[in-house]
């Protein structure tokens, strides 16, 4: 027997269901009719293309925007923003939907602006610096780069993302410790804001600050340009350091053990170091010769083995730079559009840890114990640590919006579903998992995290926090309210709140 109450109740919401799916329905007849008398090419729900408009590498988080816009030109960027105005819709813009949060589409009801079309690449050699277009992806634009003028710009491992959402994200490479992680080489933006009007945010505005770890709250990018820079060799070593079949207590004293080489001074910046969680592997690469890294490496596999008797170093001599991206960003670097979009069905988490608050053996521990603890049949954990430091003994968590000052360590686990569909507790769980660990971390500092890898469940006073520490969220929330005053670009997870 059904109560009429309760009968009442799921009619109610049936009502409200239908209500508000005629609205979308509704509000996105509107926006479609006017980007398609302004000439902009649109699509909605109903339209034939509209899955591979929406598609996007996060499959945990189905995007729901309103319509998608696909200008040709700034003039018609502008023309899909006076839209959104006047149909009083958030916007957020899309350059490979490579978001690990899905935040490329927005939250439900956005009008979606895709920069595909804006790929144009060109360098300025008096300047040394690379254009490109708001659209371009990581791949072809370092393609480019190195086969016209053999130089390099520091870049995430994924040769298919957008190079302006990762660059704004903080990202990290494998050349990062010696060149600076991505946002530190945004040398300028072109945006455009609210109203259409276009600015030039260079060094020294507040509008360039911001970019540099929360660009996309403040307009869409229609270019940008970054410092490039010559790399030390043509070539590189690659290598990996094997604990050997271990246990937690000895992977953890191992893992210190290169921590210490580090913060003592010993390890060159040129080599990057990735240990990956599970395995008890690092690898990398050195951006040198093979021997400067046998000598620069010796110290540490000594070390090592001191607590890990079974260690083994194995390295390959990579004859040029090109073979090192390759290897490390993979073969879709070559492509004309940096490879396969791709995608899967996963929940990211992520801290950074300092040098001035280095990991102990307790937070060591709890790190590998949690990740173990990871063992549902549907989801696969998955996780490393890349080693910071490097020339961000230099960086003032002010510089930039992203607070990365001092930097010693990236941590990243993932949670990745094998078969079904997402758990609806599987964020929860994960969360859970790492808990003990994220305890231990905050016990000697304040909680501190990446961008691009922000876990999407934390509230705006946590995420805040953690990426940007209260002194920069409380100026980027006055540059917010000065550049974006209605809130336009508001629509997505980590957008900035006006103040």
């Amino acid at each position: 027997m059904v109560h009429s109450s309760s009968y009442g109740q799921q009619l109610l919401t049936l009502l409200s269901l239908t209500a508000a799916g005629l609205c979308q329905a509704q509000k996105a007849d509107s926006i479609k009719a006017c980007l398609d008398q302004g000439g902009v090419q649109a699509t909605i729900s109903t339209d034939a293309t509209w899955a591979n408009d929406t598609a996007a590498f996060q499959f945990r988080i189905p995007p729901q925007p309103v319509a998608v816009a696909l200008p040709h030109d700034k003039s018609q960027v502008a023309t899909a923003l006076s839209c959104a105005r006047k149909a009083s819709v958030k916007v957020s813009a899309v350059g490979r939907a490579h978001s690990f949060q899905g935040y490329g589409h927005g939250n439900p009801g956005n009008l979606v602006i895709d920069m595909q079309a804006f790929t144009d690449l060109s360098f300025d050699t008096t300047t040394n610096q690379l254009m490109f277009g708001g659209g371009a992806n990581v791949g072809p634009a370092a393609k480019y780069l190195w086969d016209n003028y053999r130089r390099h710009f520091p870049h995430v491992r994924g040769s298919h993302v957008g190079l302006a959402g990762s660059i704004m994200g903080g990202g990290f490479g494998t050349t990062s410790r010696f060149l600076g992680i991505p946002t530190d080489n945004l040398a300028s933006v072109e945006y455009m804001l609210y109203n259409g009007s276009i600015v030039n945010a260079g060094p020294g505005s507040d509008l360039h600050w911001a970019a540099q770890g929360a660009g996309p709250s403040f307009g869409i990018v229609l270019s940008a340009k970054l410092n490039t820079h010559e790399v030390p060799v043509d070539g590189a070593v690659s290598y990996s350091l094997a604990l050997g079949d271990v246990d937690v207590d000895t992977a953890s004293a191992a893992l210190l053990k290169i921590q210490q080489w580090v913060t003592s001074g010993k390890a060159p910046d040129e080599l990057s170091l990735r240990y990956t969680l599970g395995t008890y592997v690092s690898t990398g690469f050195f951006y040198g010769t093979e021997s400067d890294f046998d000598q620069a490496i010796a110290p540490l596999v000594e070390s090592v083995r001191s607590v890990a008797p079974a260690v083994n170093l194995t390295t390959t001599v990579l004859p040029s730079f090109w073979d090192a991206e390759v290897a490390a960003t993979g073969s879709g670097i070559n492509a004309v559009n940096g490879g396969q979009l791709g995608g899967r069905a996963f929940f990211v988490q992520s801290w950074t840890v300092t040098n001035d608050h280095a990991l102990s053996l307790k937070q060591t521990k709890s790190l590998l114990q949690s990740f173990n603890s990871l063992n549902r049949t549907e989801i696969r954990g998955s996780g490393f640590l890349d080693l910071w430091g490097g020339i961000s003994r230099d960086i003032a968590d002010s510089d930039t919006a992203f607070a990365h000052g001092k930097n010693l360590w990236l941590i990243r686990v993932d949670g990745q579903l094998v078969s079904g569909v997402w758990p609806s507790d599987g964020n929860a769980y994960l969360q859970a998992g790492l808990k003990p660990f994220e305890s231990a971390l905050k016990k000697s500092a304040p909680l501190r995290g990446f961008v691009n890898y922000v876990n999407s469940e934390l509230s705006v006073k946590e995420w805040s926090a953690r990426l940007y520490g209260a002194k920069n969220f409380a100026k980027l929330q006055k540059i917010k309210a000065a550049v974006d005053p209605k809130g336009l670009f508001s629509g997505y997870g980590l957008a900035i709140p006006a103040k």
